[in-house]
């Protein structure tokens, strides 16, 4: 009798053991399920942002070809704004130019005369 109650005492200790163990591969798999699919969402989520860092660097790049055309562009009206004489420049030298043309129509008129 001692040792069936041994034996009982052995596989209810067992059974329980093996409910136990049967739990913790249940939860160890559920992680394992729950660390893939996290994984995968991970992974969508970084090849979103590679996605991203590649257009992001070709606006910048775009965007710096466009500002150096502007530089340039800023660069050549300063050049022809520096050239360009002056409204009053231009209205002095045709006052002057008047002038001398008065002065030799004076001189033409009196070597005719």
């Amino acid at each position: 009798m001692f040792f069936q109650k041994r034996i009982i005492n052995f596989v209810e200790i067992y059974v329980k053991m093996a409910a136990t163990l049967q739990h913790r591969l249940e939860s160890i798999g559920s992680k394992a399920q729950l660390l893939t699919e996290r994984y995968a969402e991970l992974l969508e989520e970084k090849r979103a942002a590679e996605a991203e860092i590649g257009e992001l660097r070709a606006q910048l790049d775009r965007q710096q070809r466009e500002m150096a055309h502007l530089r340039q562009q800023i660069e050549n009206l300063q050049v022809v704004t520096t050239l360009t004489p002056k409204r009053e420049d231009v209205e002095r030298s045709r006052a002057f130019l008047s002038q001398l043309v008065r002065d030799i129509d004076k001189c033409i008129a009196e070597l005719t005369d």
